[in-house]
């Protein structure tokens, strides 16, 4: 290799090595594809070596072709063809040579230098290809992909009724090397390593070390593995002779530790770092992967215990997109989300309705938020759907395996069988279940159902939840609570959870005697505030609700939605679709669920006042608050609600201009402006 070709592979591989995402890949020499040509529209032999590429444009994965789902009413939904063209290094002749795509909407069909390489069908897991035998070393290789958003009933989701199916490789695409001798990448585009619980108590962790390898027959390897705690700390080291049998090979090795330290959600989220190496006389291939250890169980009466002691499960659901960039996002973009969750105090999360980024899941395990996972069979279906769904029910689950947050696998959400219990879902179901405890043992599997206690749909899953929207869609949200006595008095064996609640709220919106909801075009923030007050307060009384999931955590966009004066928009989101604002709910749950201190003036948006008698509404977590107005001090009141709300009444204000100013302790304050007219 020339001296010019030799510095730009090193400065290719240091930079590429400080941005790969997932963490069996960083070990490995790999490039990230980050520039691709881009068409829209079903363009004739753009898959050829050498395809014209006039009228392509230049885009940077991520990306979405899809924005216009935002933007307007409809949204493209169709072919597109993304090219690039990429050196693979001399360096790397000899190796094995992979192509993985963390997802990709929804279809892909994949070529290399002209030659197909192979398809996937399903939009939010990762698949992975061999392509040693299609590249070629030290000069460019043109890669293909045809991309389809284009609904399909054989294709979960079937449709896009309450969220939108972006197109595009909206996450990122990594090509990377390995020896001959290898950990398998191409497992379901796992990792290759699943680390399987056998039996755990706070003396000794028994676990299986389950390793997929390649090799050649009769060869002879190594296979060593360290275990490191959270601190770095080496808790176990062992090496296990291989002689390969065949070219491929399951490798299960029992493995213990003595006084584990368990990952306990918020508590202590402690993670486990297992290393394992795959040796030959020549080579070796590493991967790394984080792991945890825990129990948990459900009492119907108590509710959820993590490692044998009783533990709060609330939380959010949450889509993957922002309004700017769609699903398209950076790892900044998942971070801001996740920062946001545990700011709020959530110690649970729903991650709907599909598999989310790897960075997603890495934040939880860290952060020590238990995750719901799902697939999206959603709502619809067609009855051919089956082949597609337990396609990707064994890509969540395996590419998922090791992140200690995840608890539960869910298997549907709102799919319905009016007439009778013989139906394609009922069957579809019992069969995903069947294929989950195959895969995973150790976890329990759930679904979201929209009908009654009892259902041809329920009581499949191991656990049943509900989305419950009394008050928005229909009757008053105090009913709820009926409802949730006369369900646990119908199965007081089951328990229940709340999969889903909420109302919309327009932060343009203040009038609340203007109030059309569910499909009006005025969703005024205090309603949503109101929902959440009497709704928080019906669920944390009933310890029989194991877990409860606001809807959302964010607004998102539905392409077919117009509805609360902000088009395109579900509005029932905790933080608005730019991330910009808070609305008073995410304050009213800070303050019921986060240890940080919370002085927050409610309904602080509503600036225009009529009335000069106002209730001044706080939320907060301090034991003590003192209210100003116009730097006049009014009064100071003790907090007693159970639902950390405190208020002042009869606040008298002036015409014109009025400051309200609240305090607790010596440096806690918050400030509004209200104008009276």
């Amino acid at each position: 290799m020339s001296l010019k070709n030799l510095l730009v592979a090193f400065t290719l591989f240091s930079f590429f090595m400080g941005h790969a995402q997932i963490s069996f890949i960083k070990s490995r020499d790999h490039i990230n594809l980050t520039d691709w040509n881009f068409k829209k529209g079903n363009v004739y032999n753009a898959q050829n070596l050498n395809p014209n590429l006039s009228g392509w444009n230049l885009v940077k994965i991520p990306h979405t072709y899809s924005m216009d789902a935002i933007e307007e009413n409809g949204y493209y939904r169709g072919v597109v063809w993304y090219q690039n063209k990429t050196t693979i290094p001399k360096t790397m002749a000899g190796k094995q040579i992979f192509i993985r795509f963390e997802a990709v909407g929804h279809e892909a069909t994949v070529y290399i230098n002209g030659k197909k390489l192979g398809q996937h069908s399903g939009g939010y897991s990762a698949f992975c290809f061999n392509i040693t035998d299609y590249v070629a070393f030290g000069e460019e290789n043109n890669i293909a992909v045809k991309v389809t958003n284009e609904p399909n009933f054989k294709r979960i989701p079937v449709t896009d009724k309450l969220f939108n199916i972006y197109g595009g490789i909206y996450r990122p695409v990594q090509i990377f090397a390995t020896p001959e001798t290898h950990i398998s990448p191409i497992h379901f585009a796992s990792s290759g390593v699943f680390i399987k619980q056998k039996n755990i108590n706070s003396n000794l962790a028994k676990l299986t070390l389950e390793t997929h390898i390649k090799g050649t027959k009769n060869q002879e390897a190594q296979l060593k593995y360290i275990v490191k705690d959270r601190m770095g700390e080496i808790v176990l080291e062992k090496t296990k002779p291989i002689n390969f049998k065949s070219g491929s090979e399951i490798i299960k090795e029992p493995f213990e530790i003595q006084s584990p330290i368990f990952w306990n959600g918020r508590k202590n989220p402690h993670i486990y770092t297992i290393e394992i190496e795959l040796k030959t006389e020549k080579t070796k291939d590493k991967v790394i992967q984080n792991f945890g250890i825990k129990s948990y169980r459900i009492d119907p009466k108590k509710g959820f215990y993590l490692n044998g002691e009783i533990y709060d499960l609330h939380g959010v659901a949450m889509h993957q997109e922002w309004k700017k960039f769609g699903p398209a996002l950076k790892e900044d973009n998942h971070i801001k989300d996740m920062d946001l969750v545990d700011e709020i105090g959530a110690t649970t999360l729903r991650l709907s309705h599909y598999q989310h980024s790897e960075t997603t899941y890495n934040l939880a395990d860290e952060k020590g938020i238990l995750v719901w996972s799902e697939i999206p069979f959603v709502h619809d279906y067609s009855g051919r759907e089956l082949p597609n769904a337990k396609q990707q029910l064994k890509e969540l689950i395996l590419q998922n395996y090791n992140h200690p947050s995840i608890f539960v696998w869910g298997l549907w959400n709102e799919v319905r069988a009016y007439q009778s219990p013989d139906e394609p879902c009922v069957q579809h179901t019992k069969e995903l279940n069947e294929l989950a405890h195959s895969l995973d043992k150790t976890r329990l599997t759930i679904s979201a159902s929209d009908r009654g206690v009892n259902s041809n749909m329920g009581g499949i899953t191991d656990l049943q939840a509900w989305n419950k929207y009394f008050g928005w869609y229909t009757g008053e949200y105090k009913d709820l609570a009926r409802w949730l006595d006369e369900s646990n008095q119908t199965k007081p064996e089951i328990g229940i959870s709340i999969s889903e609640y909420g109302a919309g709220g327009n932060i343009f919106q203040q009038d609340i005697t203007n109030l059309d909801k569910p499909f009006g075009t005025f969703f005024p923030e205090q309603d949503q505030t109101y929902c959440h007050e009497v709704s928080w307060k019906i669920i944390k009384d009933r310890p029989f609700v194991w877990s409860s999931y606001i809807w959302n955590m964010f607004d998102f966009s539905v392409g077919d939605w117009n509805r609360g004066g902000i088009p395109f928009t579900n509005h029932k989101g905790l933080i608005t679709f730019d991330r910009s604002t808070k609305k008073d709910a995410f304050y009213f749950y800070k303050a019921n669920w986060s240890d940080t201190p919370v002085l927050y003036i409610a309904e602080r948006r509503h600036t225009k006042r009529k009335n000069n008698l106002v209730d001044v509404k706080i939320y907060t977590n301090q034991d003590k608050v003192t209210l100003y107005v116009n730097d006049k001090k009014i009064a100071k009141k003790k907090l007693t609600s159970t639902i950390h709300i405190l208020t002042f009444e009869n606040i008298k204000l002036e015409e014109g201009k009025n400051i309200i100013k609240v305090h607790s302790g010596k440096s806690m304050t918050d400030e509004v402006e209200w104008q009276l007219n």
